[in-house]
């Protein structure tokens, strides 16, 4: 029996490495092979991102090889044989670029979302992102030389990874630059009225504008944006002026997903992670569909447990049929050195803590918990 897994980021590498875990006899006799599938050797902590936009760690802290988190049992592949071309979900198979075709009992898609740096015209020369670590190093150099002036920051379009990313840059900075005395004002932009997609976080993203003296102005959907003038543009006929724009870009589904015939974002059983149509056929974190649940890793690690959980149960044949409960923990950076946290679920409503230094050192230290826990499935 073949486990498929693709995707070598936080979600897959969880799953793969429970599974092992928890059906290593049979791995060992041969009757389970585990397969991660990813196109890049390396492992990236995307969370850590905006720690190497403000300065605060260099780029290879937040880089691993992928080889060295998942246990030796599993069979990995990156590059032309771990690039996954094709997903055909009817016949149980999919391709990779280098011409393999793997067929599969179970098949776990967990391949993330990809920022659109082309979906905006402008966007690549007039602003500046953290979604991936090139860009996070050019904002940090940008934000180094910025002296005064004034700073917008947009998201541009629902969904996209870590809901709170914006809010956590635009107050660490705001903290920065008021603590070295700059003449620096911020303006925040946002897609839908208020300041964030969830109807009961918004008004607490707004109380915190507002304590801060910071202009919200939405909803808000760029259209455009001119690096010359430096001005980016709204469907909505509205145009801001900048100094330097931080945007979050739109996401996208990798082609391959939208190729296989799941559309966008592949629709899940919100409890199993089970793909609608497919019993053998698990999606979660970013690729997986679920209303008012983040793109977000601890999302995607909750999930994980329980797909984990009902792959170990169906091989076994325990019966056992686990759920995923909605669950997503964030922290909220507030300041450069103050964090909040947000908790919530299918059956509580969002749970945000009050800024504490304590909270800002528990956020750096599962940066450094993931590589040795919980990405090895050991916490």
């Amino acid at each position: 029996m073949r486990i498929l897994v693709l995707g070598g980021g936080a979600a897959g590498s969880i799953v793969a490495n429970k599974v092992v875990a928890g059906l290593g006899d049979l791995v060992d006799r041969g009757d389970v092979e585990i397969v991660v599938l990813d196109k890049s050797e390396y492992h990236y902590y995307q969370p850590g991102y905006i720690f190497v936009a403000m300065g605060e760690e260099e780029p290879e802290h937040f880089v691993r090889k992928e080889r060295d988190l998942l246990d030796s049992r599993i069979q990995f592949y990156y590059g032309e044989k771990g690039e996954v071309v094709k997903i055909i979900p009817n016949e149980n198979k999919v391709l990779t670029k280098d011409g393999t075709e793997w067929k599969y009992d179970i098949l776990v898609i967990a391949l993330g979302s990809i920022p659109d740096y082309d979906a905006i015209p402008g966007f690549r020369e007039g602003a500046y992102a953290f979604y991936t670590l090139d860009e996070s190093v050019r904002l940090r150099d940008a934000l180094n030389k910025f002296e005064s002036g004034k700073i917008v920051v947009e998201v541009s379009a629902l969904p996209y990874k870590c809901p709170v990313a914006q809010y956590e840059i635009l107050f660490a900075l705001h903290d920065r630059f008021k603590k070295e005395k700059k003449n620096v004002t911020f303006e925040y932009l946002f897609p839908i009225p208020g300041t964030h997609q969830h109807p009961m976080i918004s008004p607490i993203g707004k109380k915190w504008m507002d304590e801060r003296g910071i202009k919200v102005t939405s909803p808000f959907n760029p259209t455009k944006i001119d690096p010359e003038k430096k001005v980016i543009y709204s469907k909505e006929g509205i145009e801001v002026n900048y100094d330097l724009l931080i945007s979050i870009p739109p996401h996208k589904a990798p082609d391959v997903i939208k190729d296989a015939g799941f559309g966008d974002w592949i629709n899940v059983d919100p409890f199993t992670l089970e793909v609608n149509g497919y019993k053998n056929i698990y999606a979660m974190g970013d690729n997986a569909n679920i209303p008012n649940v983040a793109k977000a890793g601890s999302a995607a690690e909750y999930q994980a447990n329980a797909v984990a959980k009902n792959i170990i149960g169906r091989i076994k044949k325990s019966g056992n049929v686990y759920k995923y409960n909605g669950a997503a923990y964030c922290f909220i950076l507030t300041s450069e050195d103050r964090a909040g946290y947000l908790y919530m679920d299918y059956y509580h409503p969002p749970t945000v803590s009050l800024p504490s230094k304590y909270a800002k050192w528990m956020k750096i230290a599962y940066n450094e918990l993931y590589w040795g826990m919980s990405v090895k499935a050991e916490l």
